[in-house]
C-alpha cells in the first residue's frame, strides 16, 4: 500500500542520498560546514534549477584570472617543470597554438560555472564556505585523479614535485574562485 505524505497528499520522493535527509545521518552535515539540507529543491521538479542566482560577472572575471594565474604559475616554475619532463625552453615553443589557448579558456569557463552553481545549490554565503566547497572539488575531482594517473603512468616516471607543481596551479585557481564565487553573490532581484 502507498503511503501519502499528509503535507502534500502525494507519495513521497524516495530519497536516493539518505543521509541528505536529516541531522544525524551518516554525514549529517556537509564537512564545508554547509547543511546538505540546504539543497530540498529537487533538480528535477524545481523551476529554480535553471535559474540559480549565478553572478556572471565574477564567472567572467574569474575566467581571466585563471588564465593570468596560468601565465604567472609557470612564469615561475617553467623552468623546473621542464627540468623535471626532461625539455628545454626549445622543445615547447614550436608547440604553441591557438588551440591550446582556447581549450585553456573553455576549461576555466566550465569549472567557474560549475563552481558558481555548486556554490549557490550549497547555498555557501560567505567566502570560506565557497572556498571550502572549491577546494574539496580540486582534491576530489582533480589532485586525486591526476595524482593516481601520474604515479603510475609510465612506470612512476612521474615525480611528486612535478605532480605538485602541475596541481598547483588549479589549486590556487580553484581557490580563487571559491573564495569570490562565496562572497561575491547575485543579489536577488
Amino acid at each position: 500500500m502507498r503511503h501519502l505524505c499528509r503535507e502534500h497528499g502525494r507519495t513521497p520522493h524516495l530519497n536516493p542520498l539518505p543521509f541528505t535527509k536529516g541531522r544525524g545521518g551518516a554525514l549529517g552535515t556537509f564537512s564545508a560546514g554547509i547543511s546538505l539540507q540546504s539543497t530540498s529543491r529537487r533538480l528535477n521538479d524545481s523551476p529554480n534549477f535553471v535559474n540559480t542566482k549565478i553572478n556572471h560577472v565574477a564567472v567572467w572575471i574569474l575566467v581571466v584570472i585563471h588564465q593570468l594565474i596560468g601565465w604567472g604559475w609557470y612564469a615561475v616554475f617553467g623552468e623546473k617543470w621542464l627540468n623535471l619532463h626532461a625539455r628545454t625552453m626549445t622543445d615547447i615553443e614550436r608547440t604553441h597554438n591557438v588551440s591550446a589557448y582556447v581549450f585553456a579558456i573553455v576549461t576555466a569557463i566550465v569549472v567557474n560555472y560549475t563552481l558558481a552553481w555548486l556554490i549557490s545549490r550549497l547555498n555557501a554565503t560567505t567566502a570560506v564556505a565557497g572556498l571550502k566547497i572549491a577546494l574539496l572539488c580540486w582534491f576530489g575531482f582533480l589532485f586525486v585523479e591526476h595524482a593516481t594517473i601520474a604515479v603510475f603512468s609510465a612506470f612512476e616516471t612521474n615525480p611528486w614535485p612535478l605532480i605538485l607543481i602541475d596541481m598547483g596551479r588549479p589549486f590556487v585557481a580553484f581557490s580563487i574562485s571559491g573564495l569570490v564565487l562565496g562572497a561575491w553573490r547575485r543579489r536577488a532581484l
